[in-house]
């Protein structure tokens, strides 16, 4: 499994995609943190000095955040689906003694790229905070709320480069999985949900994979008590890692029964 992981680690640092997926969502975090300076100003006359530096605060990672999901999840599928478009993966078929450990190697290396985004995204969106937003109260209070959110955004970004892996195995085609997901997240789930709610299915669509990341990530911090999120922990977590399973579930089993010329 070791060699596998090398192998895998290698194939991705020798290509350059992998920083070029990277690229976006460093510098909307480089510039996140000012959206700080107008929100945290509104904030203030409407609810507590600490919470409004909270929720700036989160409000400004929240921005970042949206575009590591996202390319955390492309990460995942070009990491699969080129495999199968330029056919290496015969060759690492071939070269292993079976499927599991190539398909394990593969997610893994999903994994650590997409926390790597993350942990690099959320660093530079909290320190452009601390310069242009003032940081968090003197007193620290919402230091624990936005470390809770960080934390919560590590566990969403690794779901969402697995789902992308999973979807980029069980489709084989980088093309249709990247187009797949960039028209999901923006759009897609926008109008599953519309259509849920307007069918009287509402609660359906909170389901949604979308939506349950953003309940995971912002539902870790004690909110206004009229603030009434549809999905809390541990439902919204343990949802969105149900769809995790599901997905790379679903492209493992198909890479191990397919056929591979």
């Amino acid at each position: 499994m070791t060699a596998l992981l090398t192998a895998e680690f290698r194939k991705v640092l020798g290509l350059r995609y992998w920083w070029i997926l990277g690229i976006a969502p460093v510098v909307v975090g480089l510039f996140s943190g000012a959206l700080t300076l107008p929100i945290l100003g509104t904030l203030e006359s409407l609810v507590g000095e600490s919470f409004a530096e909270t929720a700036a605060a989160a409000i400004g990672v929240s921005v970042a955040l949206a575009l590591v999901f996202l390319f955390a999840a492309l990460f995942g599928v070009v990491n699969t689906g080129s495999e199968f478009q330029h056919r290496t993966i015969v060759t690492s078929f071939l070269t292993t003694r079976g499927r599991d450990g190539v398909i394990a190697a593969k997610l893994t290396t999903a994994v650590a790229f997409g926390l790597l985004y993350c942990v690099v995204v959320e660093a530079v969106s909290m320190l452009t905070i601390l310069m242009f937003g003032g940081g968090l109260a003197g007193d620290g209070s919402g230091a624990g709320s936005v470390a809770a959110v960080l934390g919560a955004g590590l566990f969403a970004a690794m779901l969402w480069a697995l789902m992308g892996a999973g979807l980029g195995l069980l489709t084989g085609s980088t093309a249709g999985s990247v187009l797949a997901i960039t028209a999901w997240i923006p759009f897609g789930e926008l109008i599953v949900s519309l259509i849920l709610d307007g069918l009287g299915a509402g609660a359906l669509a909170r389901l949604l994979p979308g939506q349950l990341t953003w309940y995971t990530v912002f539902t870790v911090i004690d909110l206004p008590e009229e603030v009434d999120p549809a999905v809390t922990w541990p439902a919204a977590p343990l949802g969105l890692l149900g769809w995790t399973a599901l997905i790379c579930g679903l492209g493992w089993w198909r890479t191990r029964t397919r056929d591979i010329v």
